[in-house]
């Protein structure tokens, strides 16, 4: 039984119920069928959970493939009573799903229905609103942060997928991301701070546009904003490369430089990303600004050209730090990422009139010269993650060391602050560079 034949089973069921009464043989064969893919499924676990994130479907943490026409018809019916969510529980039987799919067909708001459910004793089914961060208000940590990190990165592929097709991306889904993402930089910074270090690229487009958004939120966080205007900062971050949807994929991915008229169609992401965000409701006067700025330098270079006498917008400098910031960090199928202290170095050069100088040292500031989560090889020759960074000096950061001078794998990783100094009044381990995690195989979330 896959996912695949289980959902489409449930879709089915509902579609027999909205054409035929409750009790139609073709109703509750379509029931009975569902019944069976639900215990197939339970059977293994304890939970069934069923999200829908825009037109996609997610069982169990696992995205399927876009369906039939007939299969999206499902998902956006279910969405618009509100209902984003439906929990299977162990034991459920054939009667409580005849009567979910039965009350289900009525097309009755998710609020209603959960009263009607309660009242037919359906106590193995619940539907509601996906909630990205799933973990408790004051639940921190790195599995925390890894949680709504990963379903950010999903919600965020749905939402291209959406303006890729040619639809409206949906405000929503947006707003989802960026609540659950202000929720752990107001908490537990550090830890989502790690999460953007990764380096993957498989799914570089997606997970960008989280970094960008989880960067920009943490310098307007460290800028004492809050509330309203951070979201609408990590809002516009988000979506601020949306346009590339219309790039095509070669130019997105040559390795080599873009001929003049490849260019072309590279800059022309900015003024589409504006036009996009324009024409979507709901979305925050500031998305668009960003979309069209952010490739503009200081001085008014950089592109779209002859855009006349203006101001950066605040968030477009903010913006404009991180995505810079992660594109260099990030391996891409044509390149691998540079080491902090390289990227530092390119954005910092004097000549560079890209970024605005204040915001460009808070940003430094901010991310720390070796950050929370950077692999690292120390003057010993051992290998560790920093874990913790010293509030006066950045070169002297707290560091787990789980390899030692002969790249073996200790038995029991070492804490090591490399602020401390001997009896001689020396520092025995000093930090000497950052290292690609891959080079040493190594996941350094394992290690926070």
């Amino acid at each position: 039984m896959t996912s695949d034949d289980l959902v489409r089973r449930l879709a089915a069921a509902l579609r027999g119920a909205e054409l035929y009464s409750a009790r139609h043989p073709l109703v509750m064969r379509a029931v009975s069928s569902l019944y069976s893919a639900c215990n197939a499924y339970l059977a293994s676990a304890s939970t069934l959970v069923i999200g829908f994130v825009g037109d996609d479907v997610v069982v169990n943490d696992s995205r399927l493939a876009r369906g039939s026409a007939s299969l999206t018809g499902f998902v956006r019916g279910l969405r618009d009573r509100e209902i984003e969510k439906i929990t299977f529980h162990r034991g459920v039987t054939a009667d409580e799903l005849h009567g979910f799919v039965t009350e289900l067909a009525e097309r009755r708001p998710a609020a209603t229905l959960i009263d009607r459910l309660t009242a037919r004793d359906v106590k193995r089914i619940v539907i509601g609103r996906l909630a990205i961060d799933e973990s408790a208000d004051d639940e921190v940590g790195i599995e925390a942060a890894r949680r709504v990190y990963n379903t950010a990165v999903t919600s965020a592929e749905s939402l291209w997928a959406q303006a890729k097709a040619g639809d409206k991306p949906d405000p929503r889904t947006a707003r989802k991301i960026i609540d659950s993402l202000a929720s752990i930089v107001n908490q537990d910074r550090t830890s989502l701070m790690a999460l953007t270090a990764l380096k993957k690229y498989d799914n570089y487009t997606f997970t960008h546009m989280v970094n960008v958004a989880a960067l920009s939120m943490a310098q307007a966080r460290a800028l004492n904003l809050d509330g309203p205007t951070l979201r609408e900062f990590g809002f516009a971050a988000l979506m601020h490369d949306i346009g590339k949807v219309n790039t095509p994929l070669e130019i997105l991915n040559k390795p080599g430089a873009l001929t003049g008229d490849e260019f072309r169609l590279m800059k022309q992401h900015v003024i589409d990303g504006a036009h996009i965000l324009r024409r979507t409701p709901e979305t925050p006067a500031l998305a668009p600004i960003v979309a069209f700025e952010h490739h503009l330098k200081q001085d008014l270079s950089g592109y779209p050209e002859n855009v006349g006498h203006r101001r950066l917008n605040l968030c477009t400098m903010v913006v404009s730090i991180a995505d810079v910031f992660d594109a260099l960090r990030s391996n891409r199928p044509y390149r691998e990422g540079l080491a902090t202290t390289r990227i530092r170095a390119i954005m910092a050069e004097k000549d560079n009139r890209a970024f605005n100088r204040v915001l460009l040292r808070r940003f430094v500031n901010l991310m720390g010269l070796f950050p929370i989560g950077t692999v690292v090889r120390l003057n010993t020759e051992e290998t560790g993650v920093v874990t913790a960074e010293h509030p006066e000096d950045p070169f002297r950061p707290q560091v787990k060391i789980l390899f030692d001078s002969y790249g073996d794998p200790l038995e029991a990783p070492i804490l090591a602050n490399t602020w401390e100094r001997d009896w001689r009044g020396e520092f025995p381990r000093a930090v000497v560079e950052s290292v690609d995690p891959d080079t040493v195989e190594l996941d350094p979330l394992s290690a926070l």
